[in-house]
């Protein structure tokens, strides 16, 4: 598995931010699932509160700079997002095929 940067965890932090967002219902299952990625990423949630948040354009361009292999391994990460709460919205779909285009 690639070892993502520090500004690749931040993106995908915040795109898995906006996901959960998405359907504006912010789900105990979704606050869990991002808090375990913020532990395995190696950042506390008060580094995470103090990042500032992107404009989508640059989170997706950023998301477009990873190679491939760290690329599929943020798209599982934003397919769980939409599914861990046992529904996925269609905006979370819209989100997240907006930032794979």
């Amino acid at each position: 598995m690639s070892q993502f940067s520090e500004n690749e965890k931040r993106t995908i932090l915040h795109i898995l931010t906006m996901i959960m967002e998405a359907d504006s219902v912010i789900h105990p299952k979704e606050v869990e699932y991002i808090k375990s990625l913020m532990k395995e990423f190696g950042l506390s949630t008060a580094e995470f509160d103090h990042m500032e948040m992107l404009d989508f354009d640059v989170l997706k361009n950023e998301f477009k700079m990873m190679d491939l292999e760290k690329q599929d391994l943020a798209k599982e990460y934003f397919v769980e997002m939409a599914k861990v709460d046992g529904f996925i919205h269609p905006k979370e779909t819209e989100l997240i095929n907006k930032v794979l285009k």
